[in-house]
């Protein structure tokens, strides 16, 4: 295998663990990994709407609109009125939704934590960095 394609596939191997670490994480919240996406979607993208969330996760509408009923449902999310727009709703939280959030971002930077033991700053900057330029690289491609 060249380098470039192992780097690729450790990328992946590394992806796995990670998103294996979370679904455990998640399920203890009672949460799917894909609830768990739109409650970190809506805590970073405020009064957005079940369709950006269906364009940023690139899924089907229905599939988006079901994820989000099944929070409202549960009284983690709740629909409001867009004033821009009758036919949209805007995505909100509940208190309970927002402590879930609060529950997915200290896992977060304790995986991150976890993950950088034994980097310096400078050398988890340099990570950042040339992570952010993979991801930019391949929004091009």
């Amino acid at each position: 295998m060249e380098s470039e394609g192992l780097v690729t596939w450790k990328l992946v191997l590394l992806g796995r663990k990670i998103r294996h670490k979370r679904n455990l994480f998640v399920r203890q919240l009672d949460l799917t990994s894909e609830q768990a996406d739109a409650l970190r979607f809506f805590e970073d993208h405020p009064q957005h709407t079940i369709t950006d969330f269906k364009d940023q996760q690139q899924i089907t509408h229905q599939t988006a609109r079901l994820i989000v009923k099944r929070l409202v449902d549960r009284g983690l999310l709740v629909l409001d009125a867009n004033p821009n727009d009758g036919r949209a709703k805007l995505v909100g939280f509940t208190a309970a939704g927002l402590a879930k959030c609060q529950q997915l971002d200290d896992h977060i930077k304790a995986t991150s934590q976890e993950s950088f033991v034994g980097f310096s700053q400078v050398e988890q900057q340099a990570l950042l960095k040339m992570l952010a330029r993979i991801d930019q690289n391949l929004e091009r491609s």
